[in-house]
């Protein structure tokens, strides 16, 4: 008798499996494997355990991060040569942050409900912090910020459900005058683009979900990258799908934050998991 009742448990247990794996969507096992990297990973930095989840970074100057991490109201600066946090800047309470951009003197974070905090002098000692509301809420969830310095404001990504359609992820400009969203996508993601042919997932708002975008300093194109399905999207600077680079998951396995030295070289971050967090130096072939 008791082996019966074993059996049809254990049945039941795989009949729940079965039914979970058909009609859930699970973009990591469908994505395209048997692919060679089109990368190499240069160098690489491992994060001290307080920068275990870096959500967004950006550079100082040449050898210094200022990086943030999604749980805590605290920018970190990091040094890429000594390998330490140099300092801890408080800006807000605990709180869902996903990105970073710096302005001349002032860093931006964003919030995943798409509030963007300014933090004026934000190397001084008591800096400043001023909070924008904007129109995308945390339905939406807001991954994704950098400084457009050519237009004078920052981009925002979007990582679900876009404001405006189901076929788009937008990316949109927050004027640095007005401080204010604007309404129309300075840039946008066609989910239906052939682009994305290899990225293989029943449901189409996950082919594509940002979670940093950056700027290429050297060219001008627009760098996007998803960590739940790690990959690289670039746009030329008008706009247009220009090349796709899927990552492979041992390296990256969740990239969250991209950054630039002026001179163009290239920089991911990835939260830990069962390693540290990183910060990696990529070139792109």
């Amino acid at each position: 008798m008791m082996n019966r009742i074993v059996a049809a448990i254990a049945i039941g247990i795989l009949g729940l499996v079965a039914i979970i794996y058909f009609t859930m969507d699970f973009p990591f096992s469908l994505e395209r494997k048997d692919f060679e990297p089109e990368y190499s990973v240069e160098q690489k930095w491992d994060m001290p355990n307080r920068l275990e989840e870096i959500s967004g970074m950006d550079f100082v100057d040449n050898y210094r991060m200022a990086a943030i991490q999604d749980e805590e109201g605290i920018i970190f600066i990091y040094n890429l040569s000594t390998k330490k946090i140099e300092r801890e800047i408080d800006f807000g309470k605990s709180g869902d942050y996903e990105g970073l951009a710096i302005v001349e003197n002032d860093a931006f974070v964003l919030r995943s409900d798409g509030v963007i905090f300014e933090v004026d002098n934000y190397l001084a000692e008591n800096p400043n912090v001023t909070k924008y509301e904007t129109f995308i809420k945390a339905k939406h969830n807001a991954e994704g910020l950098c400084a457009d310095l050519k237009n004078d404001c920052l981009l925002l990504a979007v990582k679900d459900r876009d404001p405006l359609s189901n076929n788009i992820k937008g990316i949109y400009a927050f004027d640095l005058k007005t401080k204010k969203l604007l309404q129309t996508p300075a840039y946008a993601i066609d989910l239906e683009d052939p682009i994305f042919e290899n990225v293989k997932t029943k449901n189409k708002l996950t082919v594509m979900m940002p979670s940093e975008v950056n700027i290429n300093p050297k060219t001008g194109e627009v760098y996007i990258t998803d960590g739940r399905n790690p990959k690289l999207l670039i746009l030329s600077p008008d706009g247009d799908s220009k090349k796709l680079y899927l990552l492979k998951r041992e390296q990256f396995y969740q990239p969250e934050g991209l950054a630039f030295r002026k001179n163009g070289d290239f920089f991911i971050s990835n939260e830990g998991h069962s390693d540290p967090a990183n910060i990696l130096k990529v070139d792109l072939k």
